[in-house]
């Protein structure tokens, strides 16, 4: 009886393994668009694991061996700015892959890649990926339209660079990481604000002092904490529209 229970545990476990990596593979803008048969194919090459708070699953420089998708939890892309300073460079939610670009390329690891909390994420071997896109070359056709739509976003975050006052641009990287921050209580500090954005911590503090007083944000030691969302979304949106 004993070892009964145990197998039809197992095999819950195995079931509802295969629907988190199925609905990984669905849900993220990377694999979406994969017909079918490629999705059944990855899945069996997929592998579920759990991941302890804290956790560097890569770091800066590291050769790639595989691709990744957070399931449940968060991960932070840690990047290092020219002068040697560490910021949050992104944070990657459900739902989302990260670690793709140098699992195409081989090329050494970008970002530091940190769990937040207690993550349930999934890995594609660099190698697996390669063997079937080698063995169905029509498959480059799915990451060619992804690349090219990251192409798009990265032209336009440099004509935001150069045409969005530095207000608007923290304001929107203040709200995209909002939620996800909220839920894991991730801190963010001014100085990794700046270096994300490129700019001086001195540029940025008059907002964020002006923005304490309308009570849409708290500065507290080491955090830029985002208290009024609302009001900061629509004063972006009206700024932007301002500026056409």
């Amino acid at each position: 009886m004993l070892k009964m229970l145990h197998l039809i545990a197992n095999q819950k476990r195995e079931v509802l393994s295969m629907t988190s990596i199925r609905d990984q593979l669905s849900s993220s803008g990377l694999f979406q668009d994969f017909p079918e048969m490629a999705k059944r194919e990855l899945e069996k090459l997929c592998r579920l694991q759990s991941v302890k708070s804290e956790t560097a699953i890569y770091k800066i420089g590291d050769e790639p061996k595989a691709l990744y998708g957070v399931v449940d939890g968060a991960v932070k892309l840690i990047g290092e700015a020219p002068t040697g300073k560490l910021f949050l460079y992104e944070l990657v939610s459900p739902g989302q892959w990260f670690g793709e670009n140098s699992a195409l390329d081989g090329a050494p690891r970008g970002q530091t890649a940190m769990v937040i909390g207690d993550t349930q994420i999934v890995s594609l071997l660099r190698k697996d990926l390669l063997d079937l896109l080698h063995s169905q070359p029509d498959l480059y056709q799915y990451f060619v339209r992804v690349l090219c739509l990251r192409l798009r976003r990265a032209g336009k975050a440099i004509e935001e660079t150069a045409f969005l006052p530095v207000s608007v641009r923290m304001g929107r990287t203040l709200l995209r990481m909002h939620r996800v921050r909220e839920k894991y209580q991730i801190k963010l500090s001014q100085d990794e604000i700046a270096a994300s954005l490129g700019v001086t911590r001195q540029s940025i503090y008059r907002v964020l002092k002006d923005w304490k007083a309308r009570g849409w944000v708290n500065l507290n030691y080491g955090n830029v904490e985002l208290s009024d969302s609302l009001s900061l979304t629509r004063w972006v949106q009206e700024t932007q529209a301002e500026l056409g």
